[in-house]
């Protein structure tokens, strides 16, 4: 051979020439490879060849990872229940306690450093177990220094107390989704047991379900997060409903306490029928008849019996022509002057066609 080229050089491009062609001709079995694998292989997914240096991710489905993590968390919580109401005689005191308090501030700072490395449903399962274990602890403190106080009385304190440590809890995670509504859920408790607690009659306790539907109400209008507004409206309709049916059984055999009752749920039907425009035509139709029951329980005290179902088909009647002037005042300035327009538009078009026809009548005689 003859080349321009001395031999060293020549040697150079040669090696440099064969690199290339090594590097390529690799490419091109990797790829025959990831082809042949893509087209005798349909029932799996076609995926790419993976790239150097990309880690492998977990392949596990989601949803078996939530099965699995709430299998273990309910182990958890049922082993821990067992340990406080069966192992309960076997320690001492100060032993019991102190593995109740290590267990639970475990239970409850696990999920800040779970929520750190992304493991948020594993944060959330054992979060729930540091929720459940608060509650073994307040039946522990119970059980071990307040033995003496009131049962109904001591959990109405520790619901309240339980909610509010929740809500703070819920509030300093905000990624967990449920110890916000696990405190909804506690503050339902205080109020009704306090006034069981007090001894109080069915109307304290309607007024008690009355005051805490009202702040269940407020959560659901004023709360962002959802859970926490679905968990309030069912806390709302629930005592709600019971304090409606309350003030109206109460109607019955005490017209006045019935009446007070059922007026202030009215109140809080319509502000919220107010502020919640989805809920309006229901929560308006709710107010009204219990105001129709609070303004007939008293008239139907102080008419005859024949004149009961009269009375409260007066008060209908009275409430919607209220309703209906309220509607009136609330329409837009210049919609009179508007319906007199068309309505006179109406009546020439009629007198129009009137003359039209009359004419034609003529006409064919």
């Amino acid at each position: 051979m003859d080349n321009s080229l001395p031999p060293a050089d020549e040697l150079v491009l040669v090696d440099r020439e064969l690199a290339r062609l090594e590097a390529h001709r690799t490419h091109l079995l990797e790829r025959r490879a990831w082809l042949v694998q893509v087209l005798y292989r349909p029932a799996r997914a076609a995926t790419p060849p993976p790239r150097p240096g990309v880690p492998a991710t977990d392949s596990t489905p989601r949803s078996a990872q939530n099965v699995l993590l709430t299998l273990g968390g309910t182990l958890l919580t049922i082993a821990a229940v067992a340990f406080t109401l069966v192992s309960w005689g076997s320690m001492g005191i100060g032993g019991r306690a102190a593995v109740l308090c290590a267990v639970t501030g475990a239970a409850l700072a696990a999920p800040v450093a779970l929520l750190r490395r992304g493991l948020v449903s594993t944060a959330e399962s054992v979060a729930v177990l540091g929720l459940v274990l608060t509650v073994l602890d307040a039946y522990a403190l119970h059980r071990v220094a307040l033995s003496d106080t009131d049962g109904l009385g001591y959990a109405a304190a520790a619901s309240a107390v339980l909610a509010g440590a929740w809500a703070a809890y819920g509030s300093a995670l905000p990624r967990l989704r449920v110890p916000l509504p696990a405190a909804v859920v506690a503050a339902q408790s205080p109020l009704p047991l306090g006034v069981l607690a007090a001894g109080g009659g069915p109307t304290v306790f309607a007024w008690a379900a009355l005051v805490t539907a009202a702040a269940d109400g407020a959560a659901v209008l004023w709360a962002r997060p959802l859970p926490v507004r679905i968990t309030a409206g069912v806390g709302a309709v629930a005592l709600g409903g019971w304090a409606l049916l309350t003030g109206v059984r109460l109607s019955l055999s005490s017209p006045w306490s019935g009446a007070a009752l059922l007026l202030a749920g009215a109140a809080v039907c319509l502000y919220a029928a107010w502020r919640a425009s989805a809920w309006t035509v229901a929560v308006s139709a709710v107010a009204g008849l219990a105001v129709v029951a609070a303004v007939g329980g008293p008239l139907r005290s102080a008419l005859p019996v024949d004149w009961t179902v009269p009375g409260y088909v007066l008060c209908g009647l009275l409430l919607v022509s209220v309703w209906r002037v309220g509607a009136g005042a609330r329409l837009p300035p210049g919609s009179g002057r508007v319906s007199r327009a068309r309505g006179r538009r109406w009546r020439r078009w009629v007198s129009c066609g009137r003359c039209r026809r009359s004419w034609r009548a003529r006409w064919v005689r």
